[in-house]
């Protein structure tokens, strides 16, 4: 059964010890040791995401998934998401420098945010065919705006961990596709837990996260962070109205 959404306040409450040993932890970390700095923010994220579940804030299940925030605590959580994009950009300048924020121009890199998206959404609901999972009824018209705009800011935030910095400081050891790759898998893991314990709904989870991961790479390694964070966002978008 799905608990009961809880005030922002004991959310914002029981996720502040992390927050501060993560904060405790960049203080600690020298910057010429980029990824173990990235490293922290990705636990950091995963931690507060899978909160959110706990605290009745998005329902995971092997149909799809739903945000059950109410609408001001769901407005909350995407203004803190942009938030912490600005606040990690103004604290990790040396990585920023290197972030692929457009790729070849705004409008190109939309185009291919776009085609990620629908990629994602055509083999998500092949996996579901295959699975013989159920389907989730599509959601009210007027919830669709409030979704949009927390999809496209809280995954924005997810996109500059695992493609904005994680991605990029692999492309300086690896080739572009591999690095896709890599970031792309250890996106999926980065769901293990919420697929096993806080779930349990177990391998459709895994296998999605992987395909939106590699797929968000690689719209990265061509069309940079505002591609990935529209290809991830309008995904996510997308399952929690549910039209997949």
């Amino acid at each position: 059964m799905m608990p009961e959404s809880t005030s922002l306040a004991q959310y914002l409450l029981a996720i502040t010890p992390a927050f501060l040993v993560c904060a405790a932890l960049l203080l600690a970390v020298p910057r010429q040791l980029p990824l173990l700095r990235v490293l922290v923010h990705m636990l950091f994220f995963a931690l507060a995401r899978d909160a959110m579940t706990v605290h009745g804030y998005w329902q995971v299940a092997a149909g799809g998934l739903r945000f059950t925030a109410p609408p001001l605590i769901l407005l909350a959580l995407g203004a803190l998401s942009l938030g912490l994009v600005g606040g990690i950009c103004n604290l990790e300048k040396e990585m920023r420098a290197g972030i692929r924020w457009a790729g070849k121009g705004y409008a190109i890199s939309a185009a291919w945010g776009l085609a990620g998206a629908a990629l994602v959404l055509l083999l998500a609901m092949m996996l579901k065919s295959l699975s013989g999972l159920p389907s989730l009824p599509p959601v009210e018209t007027s919830l669709l705006p409030l979704l949009l705009v927390f999809a496209l800011a809280a995954n924005c935030y997810e996109e500059l961990l695992f493609r904005g910095l994680l991605q990029q400081q692999l492309q300086e050891h690896m080739p572009a596709v591999r690095a896709a790759l890599v970031s792309g898998l250890l996106f999926g893991l980065c769901h293990a837990f919420l697929a096993t314990t806080v779930t349990q709904v177990g391998a459709p989870i895994l296998v999605f996260t992987v395909i939106e991961g590699v797929v968000a790479g690689l719209v990265y390694s061509r069309a940079g962070l505002l591609g990935a964070s529209l290809a991830h966002g309008l995904a996510i978008f997308a399952l929690a109205a549910g039209w997949v």
